[in-house]
């Protein structure tokens, strides 16, 4: 049985385990919060940009990239304006682009029926779902789908997905 002399000390020292173990359940907690947040970092990422190695398949077999690129950069037909682009429901992640970019589509100043157009936002990894590959020469080699392609793009947090055509002042449907 505790005395009243040893009661306060012994009451003292259960306060300061118990605080030693709160303190390290709270270091524990923060890790694991840490860890959480660093892997729906890393999800998001893959998310948005990773193909998984379906460019064999879309670039290599399809040849696809051909047809977006067009006879004028090597291609194959016309080539694929962001015009076209956005009428199929592919959408342009407006952060990744330079401030002058958006700057000049808002002022009507890009032609969003040049496929060179489609290419460019390619080369800056603007077009949500898709990843172009390019060769050192600045043409395109393949061309690869992402997981962001198969849902709609608004569901990633904070990423901020626009239309071009609506940046260009024109009715987005």
């Amino acid at each position: 049985m505790l005395s009243y002399k040893t009661f306060p000390k012994t009451l003292l020292g259960s306060g300061v385990v118990l605080l030693i173990l709160v303190l390290f359940g709270w270091a524990g907690l923060q890790a694991k919060a840490s860890q959480s947040a660093d892997l729906i970092a890393e999800g998001k990422q893959i998310f948005r940009f990773d193909t998984f190695g379906d460019d064999d398949f879309w670039g290599g077999q399809l040849m696809l990239h051909q047809a977006i690129e067009g006879a004028q950069f090597g291609g194959v037909g016309d080539g694929v304006s962001p015009a076209t682009a956005l009428a199929v429901g592919l959408k342009v992640d407006v952060d990744a682009l330079p401030k002058s970019l958006q700057r000049q589509i808002k002022k009507g100043k890009v032609d969003l029926n040049d496929p060179a157009v489609t290419l460019a936002l390619l080369k800056l990894n603007a077009v949500v779902g898709v990843t172009g590959f390019f060769n050192t020469d600045g043409s395109l080699s393949s061309m690869g789908i992402q997981c962001a392609y198969a849902t709609r793009p608004w569901t990633i947090p904070s990423l901020r997905v626009s239309v071009i055509a609506w940046m260009a002042g024109q009715t987005a449907t």
